[in-house]
């Protein structure tokens, strides 16, 4: 059994049907090779010596002894050791959505050191694409919710040769494209994540690296380019407001103004309300 498990190793090509999760096929083979292998037949149980008690005739009667034997031990035994194999490393070379359907490498042992390099091979893959005119829904696929329905009488075979001549040509340039230099590429720094540091409590807070602060807040990234308004609207409103303040501030106090005061203060009894235009008129 151990010798089938070291020879276990390679590449091969499971086919995923739709409506499958890879995990799951990936997870189904690995159950199927981990059964074949327990299913082989396990070696012979190792011998353990035993002194068994028994019983003889003697001169006095029975007498106790002792008697050698040769028996399997019980830690061997199926029931109790249970399954020889648990667990076989089985990796996945790409993966498949859930509502596709179509070949899947899989690696079994040192045949995972081999998926990354069928990766990098830029193997030619041929995908198959089946699509319902003049239909939409909400998860673009055929199960979805349909939220859109029109027409497509417009729709011609020379159009989408058309199209797909020009997604084909912008993969192939791809294709050809050879990669950037080491140089150009962003250099990542792997590290731990940073633990966020709670404020104390018992400090004020440093408003200089608050995410309030006005040199880092704005109306886009607090509310979205909707609330974005224009900066002669934004002035316009803000004069408003400041000579409105100014004129509340600078203009002479009122009669009116003060009996609002001593409503506010509770002293209404001082104060006589003032009249009004309507009342000054009546003779």
């Amino acid at each position: 059994m151990r010798a089938a498990k070291a020879g276990l190793h390679g590449l091969f090509a499971v086919y995923k049907p739709p409506g499958v999760s890879w995990k799951l096929v990936r997870d189904t083979v690995e159950t199927k090779l981990l059964n074949e292998l327990n299913s082989l037949e396990r070696p012979a149980p190792r011998q353990q010596i035993r002194f068994l008690p028994g019983t003889v005739e003697g001169k006095d009667g029975k007498e106790l002894t002792l008697s050698v034997t040769q028996q399997p031990m019980l830690a061997d035994h199926p029931l109790v050791s249970g399954p020889v194999f648990t667990h076989l490393k089985t990796g996945v070379g790409h993966r498949l959505d859930r509502k596709s359907s179509g070949v899947l490498v899989l690696g079994v042992g040192h045949g995972n050191k081999l998926l990354d390099q069928v990766c990098h091979a830029h193997l030619s893959k041929t995908y198959t694409v089946r699509g319902l005119f003049g239909k939409a829904t909400d998860d673009f696929s055929d199960t979805g919710k349909l939220i859109e329905k029109t027409t497509f009488d417009h729709i011609t075979g020379e159009k989408l040769e058309r199209i797909v001549s020009v997604i084909q040509g912008s993969n192939h340039k791809a294709l050809l494209q050879p990669p950037p230099p080491p140089c150009f590429l962003p250099l990542r720094r792997y590290g731990p994540p940073k633990e966020s540091e709670e404020p104390d409590r018992s400090q004020p807070l440093c408003f200089s690296k608050s995410p309030a602060n006005p040199r880092k807040w704005t109306v886009v990234r607090s509310m979205g380019s909707d609330y974005q308004q224009p900066e002669w609207r934004v002035w316009l409103i803000s004069l408003s407001l400041l000579g409105l303040l100014l004129w509340c501030a600078l203009r002479p106090e009122t009669e009116t103004d003060r009996y609002i005061e001593a409503a506010l203060e509770g002293k209404l009894e001082e104060f006589e309300a003032p009249a009004t235009p309507s009342e000054q008129k009546k003779p």
